[in-house]
C-alpha cells in the first residue's frame, strides 16, 4: 500500500530554531570575545550584526518563516556568518567550523535529507576555500569535513527512523496493520481536492457481535486480522484499505468506477466465504456498500454517507450482499 506521506519539499523548520540561534549569539560569542581580547576587531562587528539578525528572527517569527520558502535563506545566512568568523580568525578556525554542524543537523532532524547533505557539501567547500586562502592545515580541515558528512548520515538516518515510526503510529491500525480512520479521512479529502475520481467500498462484518460473545474477543480479533489480509490480497497497491470502525472496513479505489469496484468487492466476499481459517466459526460474511466520486456526490461526507446508505441496504437484504448506491 502506498505510504502517501506528506511532501517534504516545503520547509518546516521548527519554530524553536530562532530561539536556539539567538541563545548561541547571546551566550557563546560575547563570552568568547571577552575571553580573548586579541582576536580581530572585525569579529566584534560581525558578532553585532549576527546578534541583531538573530534577534530579528526571534522577535518576528513570521519573517523567519518567510525566509524558508522557497529557499532556506536563514540557513544560508548562518553559513555566511560562520564562514566570516573562520576567515577573520585563523587561530580558532577549526573550532568555529564546528558551528557548521547546526544547520546540517537542523535539516537532518526535520527529515530534509537533500538539504542536509547540500549544507554539508556547501560548508565543506567553503571551509576548503578558506583553508587555501588562510593556509590552514588541510588534513585537519578534511577530517572536519568528513565528520560533517558522517554526522549528516547519522542524523538523517535517525530522523528517518523516527519519522517512519511516528508515521506508522499515527496512520496504521494496531490490530489489523492496515490504515486507520485518520489516514482514510486524509486520503479521501486529498482525492476530492485534486478532483480524482474514485469508488468507496464500505464493508461490515455480519453478526460480529455474536461471534465475539460466543467465541471471545481473541477469536474476533483473529477474524478481523484475517479479513484485513484478504482485502490486501484482493486489491491493488494503489488502493487504500482502512479500518473504518470496530468491525467495519473501507477501501478507496482511485480511478475506478462502481462496476469495477463491485468486482473487487465480490472477490473479497468470495474469499472470505471459502477461507479455511474461518472453518471453526459459523459462517463469516461481509455486507458491502459502494458509492463513487463524483457520480454520487462532490464532498467527502456525502460520499461516505452514500456508501453507508448502500451498506444499510445490503444489510436489509439479508446480509452477505453487495449493493451499489
Amino acid at each position: 500500500m502506498p505510504s502517501n506521506k506528506s511532501n517534504n519539499s516545503k520547509m518546516d523548520i521548527n519554530p524553536n530554531i530562532p530561539f536556539l540561534r539567538f541563545f548561541v549569539y547571546i551566550l557563546f560569542f560575547p563570552c568568547f570575545l571577552m575571553m580573548d581580547t586579541s582576536i580581530s576587531p572585525i569579529l566584534y562587528y560581525i558578532t553585532g550584526i549576527a546578534f541583531l539578525y538573530s534577534l530579528l528572527l526571534f522577535i518576528f517569527p513570521k519573517i523567519n518563516n518567510q525566509l524558508h520558502d522557497p529557499f532556506p535563506y536563514t540557513v544560508l545566512f548562518d553559513i555566511i556568518f560562520i564562514s566570516l568568523f573562520i576567515y577573520f580568525e585563523k587561530k580558532y578556525a577549526l573550532a568555529f567550523s564546528i558551528f557548521y554542524i547546526f544547520p546540517i543537523i537542523t535539516f537532518a532532524f526535520h527529515n530534509k535529507i537533500f538539504w542536509a547533505y547540500l549544507t554539508a557539501t556547501l560548508s565543506g567547500s567553503i571551509l576548503i576555500l578558506i583553508s587555501m586562502l588562510k593556509n590552514l592545515p588541510l588534513p585537519a580541515v578534511i577530517v572536519q569535513i568528513i565528520i560533517f558528512f558522517i554526522l549528516s548520515f547519522y542524523a538523517t538516518t535517525l530522523a528517518q527512523n523516527f519519522h517512519n515510526s511516528c508515521y506508522l503510529m499515527a496512520n496504521l491500525d494496531t490490530l489489523t496493520k492496515i490504515h486507520n480512520r485518520r489516514f482514510f479521512n486524509q486520503s479521501l479529502t486529498s482525492l476530492v481536492k485534486r478532483s480524482i475520481p474514485f469508488s468507496l467500498i464500505l464493508l461490515d462484518l455480519d453478526n460480529f457481535k455474536q461471534l465475539n460473545d460466543s467465541k471471545g474477543h481473541h477469536h474476533g480479533d483473529y477474524v478481523l486480522k484475517t479479513i484485513a489480509d484478504i482485502m490486501k490480497e484482493c486489491t491493488r497497491t494503489t488502493d487504500i484499505i482502512a479500518r473504518f470502525g470496530g468491525d467495519e472496513f473501507a477501501i478507496i479505489l482511485p480511478e475506478t468506477n462502481k462496476e469495477k469496484s463491485k468486482t473487487v468487492a465480490e472477490r473479497i466476499r468470495n474469499s472470505v466465504l471459502v477461507n479455511p481459517n474461518f472453518i471453526p466459526y459459523s459462517q463469516v460474511s461481509l455486507s458491502t456498500g459502494i458509492a463513487a466520486y463524483p457520480h454520487d456526490g462532490e464532498a467527502t461526507e456525502e460520499i461516505i454517507q452514500k456508501a453507508d446508505e448502500a451498506l444499510y441496504v445490503a444489510k436489509a437484504r439479508g446480509k452477505n450482499y453487495i449493493h451499489l448506491y
